[in-house]
């Protein structure tokens, strides 16, 4: 019962992931530029995760060293991740730039190598390549330096993402209640992107029609809120590792949502290309698994073999 909870939950958390590129792309046809959705994705969800956080009585004092570490996640990983995303959305159909973002367990295993002194195995470093190799694919019919800049951003994305998700773990945020950590980083992207939307001229609020508000207030409780919450019951329910396979219906939303609300076609290039990255992810995923599931036994075998002796 509690796999089936942990499905559902991590299935409702990829379906609200993928549909806000859809709204991403509607927005910026209402008005909305990149940064002023990000800007206002963080900040309408300021008020809901304080609220949340005070039902809880979570205590939201924080000390300095995790204070800074917060802002260097928040602002180069989660607010880099969503302006590079949604900037991409310009350029490159929201299914395809979803699909290359998802190559951010590439990364994620470049940052293991070079951070943690991981190991890569034969067989990982193959599929590793294959996943990399899946961008290719998305190169038919790309005219024009708009389209290159577009895989550039995403694939850009998914380096930022890993570096958000390896933040995590590297300053040891993850010991922080999810909730309260949501909250600060919701807080520091805001006042970012506020100075950067100033400063570059890039702040349209004065263009922006009621609905794309209601769009980006959508976008935030969708993403930092709906999303992030059920994504957390699926992890409780099937671990680290299987939810992220199940995560892969992120993109395959993206994609569906896209053929059936913009009509964009699917080609079979386009169809390959996200074939062979999502099976590339789902086995660097189960690989990772395996190999956890290995440390763990022969950690066991060590403390049994320590007992005895």
């Amino acid at each position: 019962m509690d796999k089936k909870k942990g499905i559902f939950y991590t299935i409702v958390s990829a379906t609200a992931f993928g549909l806000t590129p859809l709204l991403c792309a509607s927005a910026n046809k209402l008005g909305a530029t990149p940064e002023t959705l990000v800007f206002l994705r963080n900040l309408f969800v300021i008020p809901v995760l304080f609220i949340v956080c005070k039902a809880q009585k979570i205590d939201l004092k924080m000390g300095g060293t995790d204070l800074k570490h917060a802002f260097i996640v928040g602002v180069f990983g989660m607010t880099a991740t969503a302006l590079l995303l949604y900037n991409a959305y310009l350029y490159l159909p929201v299914g395809t730039v979803t699909t290359l973002h998802f190559l951010y367990p590439v990364f994620v295993a470049l940052i293991g190598l070079v951070v943690f002194k991981e190991k890569i195995s034969k067989v990982k470093g193959f599929v590793l390549l294959i996943a990399t190799c899946g961008i290719f694919f998305f190169l038919e019919s790309m005219e024009g330096s708009n389209a290159l800049l577009g895989i550039v951003l995403s694939v850009l994305s998914g380096g930022t993402y890993a570096f958000y998700m390896s933040g995590i773990e590297i300053f040891k945020l993850n010991k922080i209640n999810s909730y309260k950590l949501t909250l600060y980083l919701a807080i520091f992207s805001a006042i970012v992107m506020l100075g950067y939307s100033l400063v570059t001229g890039k702040l349209s609020l004065s263009q922006m029609v009621p609905m794309a508000y209601v769009y980006a207030f959508i976008i935030g409780i969708g993403t930092s809120f709906l999303a992030v919450y059920t994504l957390q019951l699926g992890i409780k329910y099937l671990g680290a590792s299987t939810a992220a396979i199940f995560c892969m219906f992120e993109p395959v939303t993206a994609v569906v949502g896209e053929l059936i609300v913009f009509g964009t076609p699917l080609t079979p290039m386009k169809i390959m290309g996200c074939i062979v990255i999502l099976g590339s992810v789902t086995l660097l995923t189960v690989l990772d698994k395996k190999a956890e599931a290995k440390e763990a036994k022969v950690a066991l075998e060590a403390q049994a073999e320590a007992g005895k002796a």
